[in-house]
């Protein structure tokens, strides 16, 4: 159960919208939403999964009639009742490119706001816009906040955020990381094009208390650190966005830069979806505005400890409504989480569809890749990437320096191998350059590019 203590944190960082009153603070209205979200969803987590999805139920109902009446693109795709969910078609991304006008709404409630769009798309090469209204944002900002409470941030912290931004952001000035909503401490910001070195630097000058940044740019940082004995010595916490953690990356940020690592899972479409929980580790899907499903290849909900893909669907956008949409991020079923919140869990986020393999014969699996093992064949191995380029071959590029010798590629081939489970024909591509990231700042350790429904022979 979330610390009691947190709320105090919370209400002290509070700004008061009414003059001569400090306190307790009052919030203007739009806060004040927020605030009386989060006291809601402070209730809610605590319910049984069912009660959970009887409550979606209802909200479903509501989005599903509207999305009908209003929306032509789900005149005739939508299920008379919630009975026939499974026989609902999933929404693709290429459906949202050739149909955008046809999912827009005719109208929606105009207590929900005025509408804006959001453009994503940066790490598949397919952009697509998705239409969004300040209610679909205000969840968002209540599951951050339900962030900030769960793992105790301090809101006074000084927090350090290498990313992509959408507009240019200046290094030297600082922002602030409360979205207006508490007080906070201050929020640098560095592009995610900043080269590792110069990242460096701008951390150490910045010594921040929390770090914000991908997966793949924190290894490449903890490298740097284990190269030149460099600390942040009042840095707490790392968070994670916009990639696939890893249990040996926790382990690496505890060992390296002895602090604990927290995910969050999010897409730009939808907003959060789900958070670490900060009890078990496991990640909590944020069913109070996310109905979420993991499916199989076959389309059927996976069980504990199976891998599918995810689907969401917002249950509050009445503008663009999103139902069944399949982000193509595979991830693995939780257990029932020892904390005692009933909101449903994801052990991990594995990544992108075209981070599936195929089997020489055909069969889609998800490549477990064990790093370690590759160090154990070629010791100065800095940084790999594998593409399958048909069913039977996959290219491996290699940085590293020097070149490795045929022994010791023909034991990387072969703890490959026994990783995947099956025999390739393989390419080796060597070089000392590093692997560039993509331009969300997201790198890919094992891509395909077999189609889904190519024939493998």
């Amino acid at each position: 159960m979330v610390d009691q203590n947190s709320f105090p944190l919370l209400t002290d960082s509070l700004p008061s919208s009414v003059p001569g009153i400090l306190w307790p603070p009052i919030p203007r209205a739009d806060h004040a939403a927020i605030l009386a979200l989060l006291f809601q969803m402070e209730s809610s987590q605590w319910l049984p999964e069912a009660a959970l999805r009887a409550r979606q139920s209802i909200q479903l109902s509501e989005l599903l009639a509207h999305a009908r009446r209003h929306c032509g693109y789900y005149q005739d795709r939508l299920p008379v009742d919630v009975t026939a969910w499974d026989a609902t078609p999933l929404l693709t991304r290429h459906d949202l490119q050739l149909h955008f006008d046809a999912l827009l709404a005719d109208t929606y409630p105009q207590a929900h706001g005025k509408t804006f769009d959001i453009t994503t798309g940066g790490s598949t090469g397919e952009p697509v816009t998705v239409r969004r209204t300040p209610l679909t944002q205000l969840f968002w900002e209540a599951s951050t906040l339900r962030d900030h409470l769960w793992h105790r941030r301090d809101f006074s912290a000084t927090q350090a955020i290498i990313r992509q931004f959408s507009r240019t952001m200046d290094p030297t000035k600082p922002g602030r990381w409360g979205s207006g909503l508490f007080r906070s401490g201050p929020a640098w910001h560095l592009p995610i094009s900043t080269d590792v070195d110069t990242q460096w630097r701008w951390l150490q000058s910045v010594n921040p208390d929390i770090l914000l940044t991908y997966p793949p740019n924190l290894s490449a940082l903890m490298a740097r650190m284990g190269q030149n004995g460099m600390t942040l010595p009042r840095l707490r916490e790392v968070r994670m966005i916009s990639g696939t953690v890893t249990p040996v990356l926790r382990e690496l940020c505890q060992a390296t830069l002895g602090v604990p690592l927290t995910d969050l899972y999010s897409a730009q479409e939808v907003g959060v979806i789900a958070l670490q929980c900060p009890d078990s580790g496991l990640l909590h899907l944020q069913s109070e505005h996310l109905l979420v499903e993991v499916l199989d290849v076959q389309g059927h909900p996976c069980r504990q400890g199976e891998i599918g893909q995810v689907v969401v669907t917002d249950l509050h956008n009445f503008a663009m409504p999103l139902i069944r949409y399949a982000l193509r991020d595979w991830a693995e079923v939780g257990p029932v989480c020892s904390c005692g919140r009933g909101l449903p869990t994801l052990r991990a986020v594995k990544g992108r569809t075209r981070n599936m393999a195929f089997s020489p014969d055909g069969k889609l699996f998800w490549p477990v890749l064990e790093s370690w093992r590759f160090v154990d064949a070629i010791p100065n191995l800095r940084q790999y990437q594998f593409v399958q380029t048909a069913c039977d071959a996959i290219t491996g590029t290699l940085v590293c320096q020097p070149a490795p010798d045929e022994y010791q590629l023909n034991a990387l081939q072969a703890a490959l191998e026994q990783a995947l489970g099956h025999a390739y024909r393989w390419t080796w591509q060597i070089q000392e350059t590093e692997l560039p990231l993509t331009a969300s700042g997201k790198f890919e350790e094992f891509l395909s590019q077999v189609g889904e429904a190519a024939p493998c022979i």
